[in-house]
């Protein structure tokens, strides 16, 4: 199969399609509240997953590495947005990680960074697949899909978790956090320890 006949295959586009309505989702939660956000995401995240599972396999053509368009200061301006939205919501109790300790089985997640880290994969791959130059969409689909199978596919299908417990779990998601029912400010206190961590995690 060449090249072109991958990149343009119906799968691949509708892929595309899903993924940039997703980094749009992201990129513009500061239009939703709480509950619509979550009920949102709890549709538009497994069609997500799906999509991805069934991109066709590819191998990389060119020796660069690709572009990345996502700065930091982007990333944490998406993540800080969902932490804001999120408020007390934001952590959840995650099970299938691999930092978990042996001993308790148990690791607090967080749902902003989960969903901020396959943004920033899927923005720097629709950005590519953009460029119309077969290659490039090529060895972006080869990465996207790798990263999909080793890193955040499994974040996604912990997300998808999350939001399920959020929406059927009675919890109340009208309700705001106290802290903003005190005050209209943003409580950015935690958000250089949370992008320090995030540093770390990078650096290990």
């Amino acid at each position: 199969m060449d090249i072109k006949s991958i990149v343009y295959s119906r799968n691949v586009v509708e892929f595309v399609t899903v993924a940039r309505e997703f980094c749009a989702f992201l990129e513009n939660v500061k239009t939703h509240n709480r509950k619509s956000f979550i009920t949102a995401s709890q549709k538009l995240l497994p069609l997500l997953y799906y999509k991805a599972s069934i991109l066709p396999e590819t191998e990389p053509i060119l020796d660069e590495e690709n572009e990345k368009f996502v700065t930091e200061d982007y990333y944490f301006d998406i993540q800080n947005n969902l932490k804001q939205l999120l408020g007390a919501n934001d952590d959840f109790l995650e099970i299938y990680d691999p930092r978990a300790d042996e001993g308790e089985g148990q690791y607090t997640a967080s749902i902003s960074e989960y969903l901020s880290d396959i943004w920033q994969d899927l923005k720097n791959f629709t950005m590519l697949y953009q460029a119309g130059n077969a290659d490039i969409m090529n060895d972006a689909l080869w990465e996207c899909r790798s990263n999909y199978k080793e890193y955040w596919g499994i974040r996604l299908a912990n997300s998808i978790r999350a939001m399920h417990i959020l929406l059927f779990s009675g919890i109340d998601l009208d309700k705001e956090d106290e802290e903003k029912e005190d005050s209209n400010e943003v409580d950015t206190s935690n958000w250089f320890i949370t992008k320090r961590q995030n540093d770390l995690n990078r650096e290990i």
